[in-house]
């Protein structure tokens, strides 16, 4: 069985992702992982228990790290969720996008840390999570309490292209028995009118399977523009979006932009890569 990973760093907004990952995963009944990094300096995995002693204030800050992450274990195991914590060791989250690996886990779950762009969030490396991740990566900024969660919205394209990553996502998201509308934002560069985008949209749906999701078109200057419109009028409780990178006009959705709703809105918002 597949875990739902947990980076934290013990910070409000990264309790706060535990907090909407542990209900997550009780209500997908999946498995949890903690994880946090410990700055190190020596190869502590490498160290002899005897040398320990060596680096009192290192070691004080393992032992602080291991009590929290069995705190959150323990708090896990009273909400019927398995749960178990892994510690690395001097090496920031740098190799978070490697860790995360679609072998293991269903998900990314983590904090960030408030409007000052997502390079805030548990460390620069998230924003790499977020764009390389084969991963799909949910982002809480506050408090959400996971009981509010019914209305969620997925921005698309509607192309062939992101059939895989939608179907992996809807997969998720349809287990949480809220209600799910997609979203198409019909852009001057690249406009199509209504009745092409209902065949796109009806094309899409078959090739999985998935019958009576509501999609919305909603027609604006740029993709940004577009998803804030959706955003204020639709007013979901988490926003989905299946991003990729820019290579045209071809394209819709770029991690910056999925980026920048982190930012700018306090939403749980679940960034999926249609690369993976």
């Amino acid at each position: 069985m597949k875990y739902i990973l947990i980076p934290t760093d013990f910070s409000e907004s990264a309790n706060n992702a535990s907090e909407f990952a542990l209900a997550l995963a009780h209500s997908l009944q999946l498995p949890v992982r903690f994880l946090h990094s410990v700055p190190t300096p020596v190869d502590w995995s490498k160290l002899p228990k005897e040398d320990e002693k060596k680096y009192p204030e290192t070691k004080e800050r393992i032992n602080n790290a291991k009590n929290e992450l069995k705190k959150w274990e323990q708090k896990a195991n009273k909400n019927n969720v398995e749960a178990e914590y892994s510690i690395i060791y001097n090496t920031g989250m740098d190799d978070l996008v490697n860790y995360a690996h679609p072998k293991y886990y269903e998900l990314v779950v983590m904090g960030t840390h408030g409007t000052k762009g997502i390079e805030k969030i548990l460390g620069s490396n998230t924003q790499k999570l977020i764009r390389q991740s084969q991963l799909p990566v949910l982002a809480i900024k506050s408090y959400f309490d996971f009981n509010r969660l019914k209305k969620i919205l997925i921005a698309t394209d509607l192309q062939e292209k992101s059939l895989k990553a939608f179907e992996k996502i809807y997969n998720i998201l349809t287990k949480l028995k809220s209600q799910i509308e997609i979203v198409y934002i019909n852009t001057p560069y690249n406009f199509k009118e209504t009745d092409e985008i209902d065949n796109m949209a009806n094309e899409f749906l078959e090739k999985i399977g998935i019958k009576n999701l509501k999609v919305r078109c909603l027609n604006a200057n740029n993709e940004a523009r577009g998803l804030g419109m959706a955003l204020n009028k639709l007013k979901p409780d988490l926003f989905t979006s299946i991003t990729h990178h820019r290579t045209g006009f071809d394209t819709i959705f770029s991690p910056s932009i999925t980026e920048e709703i982190i930012n700018n809105y306090d939403l749980p918002v679940l960034s999926i890569n249609r690369e993976i």
